[in-house]
């Protein structure tokens, strides 16, 4: 190991070099922030991807029963600041009522981002997390998607049901076409929710090039809700994940909630006494988590109430509860290094 090395781990303030994958031929290190394009140069198409885009009557459509709640969604660039500057012109930490010294903290982002039927227009800021998509049990969500990334990516969910064609998963030489999503291409996902698949889930990029595109903000919410059950009067989606320097090429790791970090920017959620409230909350990194919202219990999986929840990467579950505390709260990760590394934000019930 030379100087630079060690100069360059100082630099980054990560640990020494872990081996995190290797994409298409190239070792991917922690520490060492990765062009995805180069990656994506050395990952070879699938032969059914090959197949498919000279002759696209080889995919098969998925089944679609009941209503179809259809999306159009592209995956894109964005230009996304962790922590932006505050009305002083500093980014700040409200909970430690503290100025943040992070350096640069601005990079180029992957993004879902919603549009109008056929792509028209673009429904919502382009951001992250991505949209969340929302069907009631009996549904079907037909998610159109397009690629407007530079490298190939795809969508693939958790929780619903879907065929072997419509799993958004890259498997090598046997890939189907929604498991290679090359730049510029569209393909239609089919996801069909019937009873059992109610919940709280999530879709991310399960493409060649994973994990690095999720890592990049290529994730968000499913909701499948069931039509038996009182409709909260407010509901709240939170992201727990970090964005790393293999992936932004920023000097350090950034604890966030829904891609912001620290108190202030983070989501701040509001309620008021009385609301039904949902909070759905997953874990999109390589971290284990806790939920833990202050003044407030609910009821666990157990049964016993609780006021703080551990979680992994890809959990998803959601906390029902009748607001009757009012003030000024804190929700956060009671991992204490996430935490202070910007994992909270305020939850304000009136």
């Amino acid at each position: 190991m030379g100087v630079n090395d060690l100069n360059r781990r100082s630099f980054l303030g990560v640990s020494a070099g872990a081996l995190l994958c290797t994409i298409g031929g190239q070792k991917v290190y922690t520490d060492q922030p990765v062009d995805p394009e180069s990656l994506a140069a050395g990952v070879t198409v699938p032969p059914k991807v090959r197949a498919a885009k000279q002759n696209p009557g080889l995919i098969k459509a998925g089944a679609i029963t009941g209503v179809r709640k259809e999306y159009w969604i592209s995956a894109e660039t964005r230009r996304w600041n962790i922590i932006p500057p505050g009305p002083n012109g500093k980014r700040m930490d409200q909970m430690l009522n503290q100025r943040v010294n992070k350096g640069r903290t601005t990079f180029e982002a992957y993004a879902y981002r919603a549009y109008t039927e056929n792509f028209g227009q673009p429904i919502q800021a382009n951001a992250v997390p991505g949209p969340t998509l929302e069907a009631t049990v009996g549904e079907t969500l037909v998610v159109h998607f397009r690629n407007n990334l530079p490298v190939p990516v795809t969508m693939h969910p958790h929780g619903v049901f879907y065929s072997n064609e419509m799993d958004g998963a890259y498997k090598g030489y046997w890939t189907d076409p929604g498991g290679f999503v090359q730049p510029g291409e569209e393909f239609t996902y089919v996801w069909e929710c019937p009873e059992g698949t109610q919940g709280s889930w999530i879709y991310h990029d399960h493409g060649p090039l994973d994990p690095i595109p999720l890592y990049k903000g290529l994730f968000g919410s499913i909701v499948v809700r069931d039509p038996n059950e009182q409709p909260p009067d407010k509901e709240f989606f939170i992201g727990f994940h970090s964005f790393s320097p293999v992936a932004t090429g920023l000097r350090f790791n950034f604890n966030c909630v829904n891609g912001r970090a620290f108190t202030g920017n983070t989501p701040t959620y509001r309620a008021n006494i009385g609301d039904v409230v949902d909070f759905h909350v997953y874990g999109m990194d390589d971290n284990f988590h806790t939920f833990h919202l202050h003044g407030h219990r609910w009821e666990g999986a157990s049964g016993a109430m609780v006021d703080n929840v551990t979680f992994g990467p890809g959990d998803s579950f959601r906390i029902r509860l009748t607001e009757d505390n009012p003030g000024r709260w804190f929700y956060h990760c009671h991992v204490f290094s996430h935490l202070h590394d910007g994992m909270s934000g305020w939850y304000l019930v009136e």
